[in-house]
């Protein structure tokens, strides 16, 4: 699905029950100027744990990975799982303030709270495998320079698929929703729903940001994911954070699955 997204609407759109491309939502973040290489170059002698072409960790700076994002015929490394927080945490308060805030978890104590943000860095012909988010959380991904294909599967497929675990994504197949299939371009913001298997193929050489998020539009899903794992930590937690914005939004109602 694609979405033009008018201003004040932003936030409502990436919290969306189907997957979609913002085209150029991020274009006015001032993390998308953080991301161009001119930037990244400052940082090039910096060490960092990337993936070989056969999915093996490997130490290397900066330096290549950028360099392999412009190769006409690229190794194959992809810097796949890199932190902002331990790359360079600045570019977090770069993200606006109301696309940080998506995340409800981040108002936990740190030694609890999940750390979901990622740099991404690679040349063409290097993805990620079909997944399923960390904890059945939504994300938003948005493109800095390059093209991405993205390949989604409904959460009935992903159970299927067994990417999550029985009686989660609802009825086999997804209740008839078809795979959907979006190209990025640079500036695009790209919203994967909680529970959608999705696999993700550069086109070109990318680089792009990432975070994961835990609200009101995807808290119910995430609860069932816990409950039917039988995680009660996790679900406990859930509960009293939600518990929590309810107060402070004035919601009577509960937090409320979608």
């Amino acid at each position: 699905m694609t979405t033009s997204t008018p201003d004040g609407t932003l936030t409502a759109a990436m919290c969306a029950d189907r997957p979609a491309v913002l085209r150029g939502a991020g274009r006015d973040w001032p993390v998308y100027a953080a991301l161009g290489e001119a930037r990244l170059r400052e940082l090039e002698d910096r060490p960092v744990v990337a993936e070989d072409a056969g999915g093996r960790p490997v130490t290397v700076a900066l330096r290549e990975i950028l360099d392999e994002s412009r190769a006409e015929r690229p190794r194959g490394l992809y810097l796949r799982d890199q932190l902002v927080s331990e790359f360079e945490p600045t570019l977090w308060n770069l993200v606006p303030r109301e696309v940080r805030r998506l995340n409800w978890l981040l108002a936990l104590p740190g030694d609890v709270r999940p750390d979901w943000a990622w740099l991404m860095i690679g040349g063409a012909g290097t993805g990620s495998p079909l997944h399923v988010d960390t904890m059945a959380s939504s994300a938003w991904n948005l493109l800095g320079s390059g093209r991405k294909r993205w390949t989604f599967h409904p959460p009935g497929r992903a159970e299927e698929l067994r990417l999550l675990p029985p009686g989660c994504g609802g009825p086999p197949g997804g209740d008839g929703t078809d795979v959907v299939t979006l190209v990025q371009e640079p500036g695009d913001v790209v919203v994967t729903p909680s529970g959608w298997a999705h696999e993700v193929h550069n086109l070109t050489g990318t680089v792009s940001v990432t975070a994961n998020f835990v609200n009101r539009s995807n808290v119910g899903f995430v609860r069932r994911y816990f409950e039917i794992l039988e995680d009660r930590a996790n679900l406990d937690l859930l509960t009293a954070v939600g518990t929590t914005f309810d107060r402070l939004d004035g919601v009577t109602g509960g937090s409320g699955a979608r």
